[in-house]
């Protein structure tokens, strides 16, 4: 980002910039920056997509848990983003096609969309900014009966979710899998789509959860704060997937409770010296234990879109919060009390 110009209540920062301030061509867009963990409008230079992108005009974005390691500078979070200056953040996006690439063919001008950005040490882009560019097998169409606000909350959770018990799993019709932290954000959406898949699901959940999974389709539901032992309540051999969404479950422990060819699939291992213990393990049996990275994939998009429109899957959207109370929408993020779902924020119009 060679051309920045920073805006904030108090003062007008003019970065030092070369050729681009001669240039009569170049548009610049509102963002949010993120200095010292806190959010800031800045102006900066509205990206141009290349031959295989497409520049979005984002009117949503949604937050998650990556944003927290990002700000945090963690080892985690300089995997989930690049550490720039000016920071922009977000991953979530809908909005509508402003201009495609010269190799594009599947999108036009004034199209509906949703996806996410990479989870990636080379991602310098953020959702929370007036237009992005994304890769043209990125995103997809969203369904004309899903709102905007929603299509922006449907990406990472459904996707971590189907791509690690469909692509990692395996799991087919008739299969059983089991699901901890079954009432979180991906938790809930994993339990949906195993149904959808035609699975059976045994789901781990804390008590106030109990009834909501019950209702989304698990077959069994342990409570684990009532459960002293929650291994106990499990049958050796009993699972072809173990989709551990908290990472807390022991990776050299679960082994024992998959089927033949099972996979224990875990989105962020709690301890990583335990989890590659039982990757480890597991090397010369047939089982094996696995990490997953979502990608946003325009086919597996058009998949949860499908779902959502036809009512398998249902998304809970917390609150929506305008773009000039990011502040109080990250608060909220944090919230992990009384948050329903996921906190949406919205872009267009708001800066």
């Amino acid at each position: 980002h060679p051309n920045i110009f920073c805006v904030s209540s108090h003062k007008s920062l003019k970065a030092t910039t070369q050729s681009h301030n001669t240039n009569k061509h170049t548009m610049n867009m509102k963002a949010i920056s993120f200095v010292d963990t806190k959010p800031q409008v800045v102006d900066t230079l509205k990206p141009t997509p290349k031959d295989d992108e497409v520049l979005v005009m984002v009117h949503y974005s949604a937050l998650d848990t990556a944003l927290d390691p990002v700000l945090k500078k963690t080892f985690v979070g300089g995997m989930l983003h690049k550490q720039t200056n000016p920071l922009f953040c977000g991953w979530h996006f809908s909005g509508v096609v402003e201009e495609v690439g010269a190799n594009v063919e599947d999108f036009e001008t004034g199209m509906q969309v949703f996806g996410h950005l990479p989870y990636s040490s080379s991602t310098t882009q953020g959702s929370l900014s007036e237009y992005i560019t994304v890769q043209s097998d990125a995103l997809a169409v969203k369904p004309a009966n899903i709102n905007m606000d929603l299509a922006a909350a449907a990406t990472t959770e459904p996707l971590t979710a189907l791509q690690s018990l469909r692509d990692l799993g395996k799991l087919k019709s008739g299969g059983h899998v089991l699901i901890n932290g079954a009432g979180g954000q991906v938790g809930s959406c994993a339990v949906q789509i195993a149904k959808a898949l035609g699975s059976e699901v045994t789901a781990i959940v804390s008590t106030k959860d109990v009834a909501k999974v019950t209702k989304l389709g698990a077959t069994t539901v342990i409570d684990r704060k009532k459960t002293p032992n929650v291994m106990s309540q499990l049958k050796t051999g009993q699972f072809d997937v173990v989709f551990d969404t908290p990472g807390k479950l022991s990776a050299r422990k679960i082994p024992k409770y998959l089927k033949p060819k099972g996979v224990y699939v875990n989105p962020s291992p709690d301890d990583m010296l335990d989890f590659l213990l039982g990757k480890l393990f597991t090397l010369f049996s047939s089982k094996s234990v696995t990490m997953v990275m979502v990608e946003s994939k325009k086919a597996d998009l058009e998949q949860i879109g499908q779902w959502i429109s036809n009512s398998d899957l249902k998304i809970d959207v917390d609150s929506v919060h305008d773009i000039q109370d990011c502040a109080s929408a990250i608060h909220r993020q944090n919230d992990s009390t009384n948050k329903k779902g996921r906190v949406v924020v919205k872009v267009k119009g708001g800066f």
